[in-house]
């Protein structure tokens, strides 16, 4: 037996090409039990034999090939599989084991290793070429929309050899069709097929749809949709289709009817939605729109597509545009992030004069959705005005009056931002030196920081607080917090705040007498303020009540109310003239100022009367520019009435300008103050600014 198997190894050896034959007697021994035992279905034997004859030679062919073939016939897949990458790694132009791993990759088993099996119907392919071999690679690139061009490439390849072949036709026009981007080539395809069948109603109605997609060719779609209505008159889809055809040529009162005509062959809310986005684009039949909107709502509640078209509805007219945040609302309710709600919401809450809200919509629509134009657009105007900016600040102080002399000045830098849409930020960062009587001298670091919130429309909360480095015994605190609220023609606010005193000096920053610091002096208060604002007629009225405070005095209370009324007297040239009246008056339990019958060397230096009245006629010269600028001019004289141990009867007054300016990127600002009080001081301050804005 063993002789004549070895000498059928050896007459086979002899017959085999030179490039094929074994390198050696145990090779082709081991070749030929393999094919022996495969023969014969010993599958776990021609195996081992074939691994022998690769081990003896590991460019056998025949022995890499009887592996994955004896797996295969075995039943082994996954072996087979693994043998076959090695083998073909080996022998690349092996086209029909190439094809047969192909295959088996296509397995749901190997669906991770589906552009494995495109690799090796192409290796297959390149050495043999096989139209069904060629099928099956369109076919398995097909099923990605990123290797869809090569799937049409090679039905391309396909038809170039069977150029009438039906099938492969309907299958390349499925592709087509599946990518927006082939829309000429599908097109091109039905036109075709219209040409071979003029009675084909599927290609025409597949064509009609195409063409209804573009504006450019919806008219060519409402010729085809008539031509298939002619014997199809009560298909309810084809009268759809009319109508969006009509719709996207821009023939919108045919559209409006044709869509009556689809709807009343088969109702439907995706016909009667469309029908009311029609109706929505005309001004003139929006309240139409309305209506089948809020059909569609009654009979889908929960639709959010009608919703939202309801919505746009009302946005469209300003009466409406609280009812359209409502409809907005109730859709972001049941999906937040929905884009178009929140740009709907922020044109809405624009035109409602809530720039916060639209804001912090707009910023919502960008981030769940595309930016579009107007949106920016709206944002753009909404944002003006109130951009970062960072720029300098110089202020002056000049205060004649004996000991209630003080002179200063100061340079700070300041910044300010919107951290979000309902909040403004700014800090205000510098040094200022401060002068009084015989030499006094204070110099120091002053930070101030303010802060804003706007939870709604017509209510604000303020927030400030700094320090003033020149101010002895550390009362350099200052700070203050405010609410503030309109109704209607009505201004509410109320204040708690804690800020120096200006009287003198020594009130301002402190001195030493007597081996101890008196002064820097503090007024705590709470005040209360009514503003009534008419076209031409104003009103305000306040009132306030606190302590005065400071090193080396005891707190003293302190009460003051004051009310003005302004009348518009002209409008020239954009100007706006006004006249009125100011009254004041001041109450301090005890008289700080040390300036009685004896003067008292250790006061601190407050102008604190028992009463302080004061009344003043006013006359305000105002110009308005928006955001481009203001200009405000405000002067009149006062009498002004003092009791107390000196107490009299005497004239005084005060003035104000104030300038502000933007020019491109910079904004530029100036404010000039004059006030005589009594015969206690005289004084002029002014600041001047300027500002980078940043986009």
């Amino acid at each position: 037996m063993i002789r004549a198997l070895l000498a059928a190894a050896l007459a086979a050896a002899i017959a085999l090409p030179a490039a094929a034959r074994p390198a050696g007697i145990s090779e082709a021994w081991y070749l030929a039990r393999g094919r022996a035992n495969l023969r014969i279905g010993n599958c776990a034997a021609a195996v081992e034999a074939y691994r022998k004859a690769l081990a003896e030679n590991p460019r056998s062919r025949e022995a890499s090939r009887g592996v994955a073939l004896a797996l295969l016939q075995n039943g082994d897949t996954d072996l087979a599989v693994a043998e076959l990458d090695r083998h073909l790694a080996r022998f690349p132009d092996d086209a029909e084991l190439a094809f047969r791993q192909a295959g088996l990759l296509q397995w749901s088993r190997y669906a991770y290793r589906s552009k494995d099996a495109v690799r090796y119907l192409r290796m297959g392919l390149a050495v043999r070429d096989d139209p069904a071999r060629r099928r099956e690679l369109a076919r398995l690139l097909a099923r990605e929309r990123a290797t869809l061009g090569e799937a049409l490439a090679e039905y391309d390849r396909l038809l170039a050899a069977a150029p009438d072949d039906r099938a492969l036709r309907d299958e390349r026009l499925r592709l087509l069709l599946w990518d927006p981007a082939r829309r000429e080539a599908a097109v091109e395809e039905l036109r075709r097929r219209r040409r071979e069948g003029p009675g084909d109603a599927a290609a025409t109605r597949t064509l009609a749809g195409l063409l209804a997609a573009d504006a450019r060719t919806a008219g060519e779609a409402v010729g085809l949709y008539d031509e298939l209505l002619a014997r199809r008159p009560e298909d309810a889809e084809l009268a759809l289709g009319r109508a969006r055809a009509l719709a996207k040529a821009g023939r919108r009162a045919e559209a409006r009817d044709a869509y009556a005509r689809a709807i009343a062959l088969r109702p439907s809310a995706e016909a009667r939605l469309e029908r009311a986005e029609l109706l929505a684009a005309d001004p003139a039949t929006r309240d139409e729109a309305r209506a089948e909107y809020q059909a569609v709502l009654r009979a889908e509640p929960r639709s959010r597509r009608a919703r939202l078209g309801l919505a746009r509805v009302l946005g469209a007219r300003k009466e409406t545009s609280g009812e359209a945040i409502a409809a907005y609302e109730t859709v972001l309710a049941s999906a937040p992030q929905d884009a178009e709600a929140h740009r709907g919401l922020a044109q809405a809450y624009a035109w409602n004069g809530d720039p916060d809200r639209a804001l912090a919509h707009g910023d919502l629509a960008g981030r769940y959705g595309p930016v579009r134009p107007e949106l920016a657009a709206l944002e753009r105007d909404l944002r003006r005005g109130r951009e970062p900016a960072a720029g300098g600040l110089a202020r002056a102080l000049a205060q004649t009056g004996g000991d209630f002399a003080i002179s200063s000045a100061g340079a700070f830098a300041t910044g300010r931002t919107d951290p979000t849409p309902f909040t403004t930020g700014a800090v205000e960062a510098g040094a200022a030196a401060h002068r009084g009587p015989d030499g006094a001298r204070a110099e120091g670091a002053q930070v101030r920081v303010t802060g804003r919130w706007r939870p709604d429309p017509a209510w604000r909360l303020d927030a400030a607080g700094g320090w003033d480095g020149a101010r002895r015994a550390g009362q350099g605190f200052q700070g203050a917090l405010g609410v503030e609220g309109s109704l209607g023609t009505a201004t509410l606010a109320a204040t708690v705040s804690r800020a120096p005193r200006l009287d003198s000096f020594r009130a301002y920053a402190g001195e030493l007498v007597d081996g101890r610091v008196v002064g820097a002096a503090s007024e705590t208060a709470a005040a209360v303020r009514v503003a009534l604002a008419g076209r031409d007629l104003r009103g305000e009225l306040s009132a306030r009540a606190g302590t005065v405070s400071g090193a080396g005095l005891r707190s003293t209370f302190l009460a003051g109310a004051a009310a003005r009324a302004d009348r518009v007297l002209a409008r020239p040239g954009g100007f706006e003239l006004s006249a009125g009246g100011a009254v004041e008056a001041v109450h301090h339990a005890r008289d700080l100022s040390g300036d009685g019958p004896v003067a008292d060397p250790a006061a601190p230096r407050l102008f604190s009367p028992p009463l302080h009245a004061t009344a003043s006629p006013r006359l305000t010269l105002a110009r308005g520019d928006g955001l481009a600028g203001r200009l405000v001019l405000d002067a009149g004289p006062a009498v002004q009435l003092t009791t107390g141990p000196r107490g009299a009867v005497r004239a005084g007054g005060d003035a104000r300008a104030a300038v502000f300016r933007r020019l491109g990127r910079i904004q530029l600002s100036a404010e000039a103050r004059y006030g005589r009080l009594a015969s206690v001081h005289t004084a002029f301050s002014g600041a001047v600014g300027a500002e980078l804005l940043f986009p």
